[in-house]
């Protein structure tokens, strides 16, 4: 198509330029015509053409084009190849037309949006700040302790040992410490560390990020995630640790079926802990030092059972981290000495040693070192404070510390006054150490004076 008004010079170019052969190919080449660049130029400004056996894909009419190029592009060699994804000149236009519609409206939902998240950025900010501010009025728990949760309790010891030891800086949050957390398992960590919460013992601590709160969609409320909050010890740290010493009171003396399962619950936790702490420093050595995998999954219960074993023949924790030493040692040469042998085997001939050296040690009666576990191995943040207060609350119901005890019967037991009723009343005493210069002003210390331990509890 050659425009009317178009010069002659310009009509004769524009016809040859885009005459074809009966096969649909160009007649001749562009050079052939004249200069390359003159005649395209010319050509395309006053003609173009319409590409009849190729329908636009939206209203089926034939293809506009304006050089050979894009005539080819559209149409194959031949000017003939049909042509699903090209569309005319009309239907280009409304398609632009509307995509850019169409990208002005996203432009304007994403302002929308970035509109929206800074509001609620801005909501979710003062939010936090009243909620913080909110948190920082708790001083001291609104009741008595949660002597129903006996765990609580103890992780609640270890969080007052590790404030002592970091005064003026938040307890950690979950995600922050890592995968063993507290007692070596997440999810109870979360339930303890929100059972004393409830109790008014921790609140959240300013130190809190951000992205551990959320905002509610119907209304002005936020709740945090609980792995993610800072915590703080409400009150003042002294009154923390003497709330911590009254824990340990209670976990030590508590009479009754209640106190005998608040202590057995606790022992079982510490059962768990140092098989898994053993277990962790075996896994350890083998992966660390050797190169080896873990100890093999179908394993593992039975390692645990090893170790269980080794603590319940009196073995401390460092010599049980000495007998995993030897064990993963000795698996690693009997691998030398068997080249046939993979690090699979010599990982689960670990356990097989470990039994081994347990069994042989308790029947010799062979002397143990004990080791420390070297800076690589983690462990629990709460299990020295737990291995502390184990002792603690062993020791009270000892039968040679009782035995060796002036100051209760034979069964751990003492006389004492309740404070409330006045009632005579026996009591499990804790058997403080007598030192030679205060047994006198400790004998003339009035029955009174000792009957405040029930109070305490």
């Amino acid at each position: 198509m050659i425009k009317h008004d178009a010069p002659e010079d310009a009509q004769r170019i524009s016809a040859l330029y885009w005459e074809v052969k009966d096969d649909g190919t160009w007649a001749r080449t562009v050079a052939s015509i004249g200069v390359t660049s003159d005649i395209g130029g010319v050509a395309t400004g006053h003609s173009h053409a319409v590409l009849l056996n190729c329908p636009c894909a939206n209203c089926s009419e034939p293809i506009d084009v304006a050089n050979r190029s894009w005539a080819n592009r559209v149409g194959g060699k031949y000017l003939d190849a049909e042509a699903p994804s090209y569309l005319c000149r009309d239907c280009s236009a409304i398609h632009e037309r509307e995509e850019a519609e169409r990208q002005q409206h996203a432009a304007e939902q994403r302002r929308v949006e970035r509109e929206r998240e800074r509001r609620k950025a801005e909501r979710l900010k003062r939010l936090v700040a009243e909620a913080i501010e909110g948190e920082a009025g708790k001083t001291e728990p609104p009741g008595p302790l949660p002597a129903d949760d006996p765990l609580a309790l103890a992780l609640y010891v270890a969080l007052i040992s590790y404030a002592t030891r970091n005064p003026g800086r938040a307890l950690p949050g979950l995600t922050s410490i890592g995968p063993l957390g507290w007692t070596g398992d997440a999810e109870q960590d979360r339930g303890l560390l929100l059972a004393l919460y409830y109790a008014g013992l921790l609140a959240l601590a300013p130190e809190s990020p951000p992205q551990a709160f959320t905002l509610s969609q119907e209304s002005d409320e936020i709740s945090f995630v609980s792995t993610e909050v800072s915590w703080r010890v409400t009150g003042s740290l002294t009154a923390a640790q003497e709330r911590a010493r009254k824990v340990t009171y209670v976990l030590q003396t508590r009479p009754g079926p209640q106190g005998a399962a608040a202590r057995a619950a606790f022992a079982a936790l510490m059962d768990r802990m140092e098989a898994a702490d053993v277990a962790g420093y075996l896994n350890g050595l083998l992966t660390k030092q050797y190169g080896y995998p873990e100890v093999p999954e179908a394993r593992r219960e039975e390692l645990a059972d090893v170790i269980r074993k080794g603590f319940e023949h009196g073995y401390t924790p460092g010599q049980m981290i000495c007998f995993a030493w030897r064990a993963a040692d000795s698996a690693a040469a009997w691998k030398e000495r068997n080249p046939r042998m993979g690090p699979p085997e010599a990982a689960s001939a670990s356990v097989t040693s470990l039994n081994g050296k347990i069994d042989k040690a308790i029947e010799l009666r062979h002397a143990i070192p004990e080791y420390e576990a070297p800076r690589w191995h983690k462990a629990p943040l709460a299990l020295n404070s737990f291995r502390r207060l184990h002792s603690d609350i062993r020791r009270v119901h000892d039968s040679g510390v009782i035995g060796a005890c002036t100051r209760c019967d034979v069964n751990g037991l003492k006389e004492t006054v309740h404070p409330e009723t006045g009632a005579g009343a026996l009591w499990r005493c804790t058997h403080p150490i007598e030192f030679p210069a205060q047994e006198q002003q400790e004998t003339e210390e009035s029955r009174t004076d000792e009957a405040s331990d029930p109070a305490e509890a």
